[in-house]
């Protein structure tokens, strides 16, 4: 069996996340599970549809996810 390698995730946007239920915290801490940092993001901001908030593998950079439509700049 081979091993596995283990990726992380970490939110990114260029709107500061804050959440009247989670800690700031949650925003900066790194994830294990993708869908977890994706729950956690959408919670971040008033509207993701339009303020774009996206989790980013630490390990790649790679963009797993964003809450918009268009690439960001």
């Amino acid at each position: 069996m081979a091993d596995q390698i283990l990726r992380t995730y970490r939110i990114e946007s260029n709107y500061k996340l804050s959440s009247d239920w989670l800690p700031a915290a949650e925003f900066t801490r790194v994830y294990t599970d993708p869908p977890d940092a994706v729950a956690t993001a959408i919670e971040g901001v008033d509207d993701p549809d339009e303020q774009e908030v996206r989790v980013v593998c630490v390990e790649t950079g790679e963009v797993v996810w964003r809450s918009t439509d268009y690439e960001y700049e």
